[in-house]
């Protein structure tokens, strides 16, 4: 299994090490199945060990706002951090940013940047994609 997925046991989320995103326990035959090229034995063997642990699914995750060390597997990036008072957002995207701030915070470009580059890393992919 270890070549496959790592159990994050800080954060109860199985992470997928060639995709480096984290796979909800709803997902996780269909995501083996469909990404991977990989036999039934191992399929099974994969739901089997990931069946024994009870997974952390997106809306139940904390996030912390200290900053933490980089969770193995999961892909760092470039992302933005949000620098109005008590704000700290960090979203992916400098297009994504910007929204943020017009909308959160009344922000116009005439306001210079309020923001700031940073690395970051994100459990759970679309919908469910917060980064920490």
């Amino acid at each position: 299994m270890s070549a496959y997925i790592f159990f994050n046991k800080d954060n109860n989320v199985f992470i997928c090490k060639v995709h480096q995103h984290a796979i909800s326990a709803k997902y996780m035959t269909r995501h083996f199945l469909k990404e991977h090229d990989l036999s039934l034995s191992v399929r099974q063997a994969i739901q089997a060990y990931s069946s024994q642990y009870t997974i952390t699914e997106a809306a139940e995750l904390t996030y912390s706002r200290e900053q933490v060390q980089p969770i193995p597997y999961l892909r760092i990036i470039n992302g933005f951090q949000c620098q109005y008072d008590m704000c700290e957002k960090i979203l992916g995207t400098l297009d994504s940013m910007r929204r943020h701030c017009r909308v959160e915070h009344n922000w116009k470009s005439n306001d210079g940047n309020r923001w700031i580059e940073t690395w970051a890393q994100t459990f759970y992919q679309g919908n469910s994609q917060r980064y920490c």
